[in-house]
C-alpha cells in the first residue's frame, strides 16, 4: 500500500509540469483509480438490476454518478487530465450504462436494442476520433445529451423501485424508446460527417 500510494504522489509531481493534455500520464494515478472503481461496479449494477436488488443498485448506480464527477475534478486539481484518461474515462461510462440498462432490460423495464446500440455507438466514437493513436475524443452535443440520458433512463427506474415509490413504466419505456432513436441519429450524424470528410480530404 505505501509502495502503490508513493507512485500515485510520484507520478502527480511528475506531470505537473506537463502543461497539455496529450502528455504521457501514467496509468496508475487518482483520477484513474476512481474511474478504476466504476469499473469494477459494472457488471454488479447490472446483475443487480436483473434480479430486482433495487437498493443494492440504487448504491451503485449512485456512487458510478459520485466517481464520475470526481474523477474528472481530480484530473484536473492534480494535473492528471490527458488523452488516454479521457478515453478510459469515458470507454467505463460505456460499460457501466451498457451493463445497467441491459440488467433493466432482463428486468423487463427497457428495451433490448438500447444496450446493444451504446457499444457500438461508442466504438463508432472512438474509431472517428481516432483515440486508440492517441487523439483527443470528438464529441458533438447529441451525443453528450445521449450519455446523461443513459445515466438518467437508469436512475429513472431504479431510484423509485429502491425507494418503494413504484417508477412511471410507461415514461420510462418511452424515454427509452427516445433514446434508442437518439443514439440512431447521433451515429447517423456521425457517420455523414465522416463520409463529407472523406469527400473533401480523400486518402493519398
Amino acid at each position: 500500500m505505501h509502495h502503490a500510494g508513493w507512485g500515485l504522489v510520484q507520478g502527480a509531481k511528475a506531470q505537473s509540469h506537463c502543461g497539455n493534455a496529450s502528455c504521457y500520464h501514467p496509468p496508475m494515478n487518482w483520477a484513474n483509480l476512481v474511474t478504476a472503481l466504476r469499473l469494477a461496479a459494472a457488471p454488479a449494477v447490472g446483475w443487480f438490476a436483473a434480479v430486482g436488488n433495487w437498493p443494492v443498485a440504487a448504491l451503485l448506480l449512485l456512487g458510478a454518478i459520485a466517481t464520475d464527477v470526481l474523477d474528472g475534478f481530480l484530473a484536473r486539481r492534480l494535473g492528471q487530465a490527458s488523452n488516454q484518461g479521457g478515453l478510459f474515462d469515458h470507454g467505463v461510462d460505456c460499460l457501466f450504462v451498457t451493463c445497467l440498462l441491459a440488467g433493466l432490460a432482463q428486468a423487463g423495464w427497457a428495451p433490448w436494442v438500447l444496450p446493444a446500440l451504446i457499444p457500438l455507438a461508442f466504438i463508432q466514437y472512438v474509431l472517428d476520433s481516432q483515440a486508440l493513436a492517441g487523439e483527443k475524443l470528438r464529441t458533438n452535443g447529441l451525443g453528450k445529451a445521449n450519455g446523461i440520458g443513459y445515466y438518467a433512463l437508469g436512475a429513472l427506474i431504479v431510484l423509485p423501485h429502491a425507494l418503494q415509490l413504484g417508477p412511471p413504466a410507461g415514461l420510462a419505456w418511452g424515454a427509452g424508446w427516445l433514446l434508442v432513436a437518439s443514439t440512431l441519429v447521433s451515429m447517423a450524424e456521425r457517420l455523414a460527417f465522416i463520409l463529407r470528410r472523406r469527400t473533401r480530404f480523400p486518402a493519398k
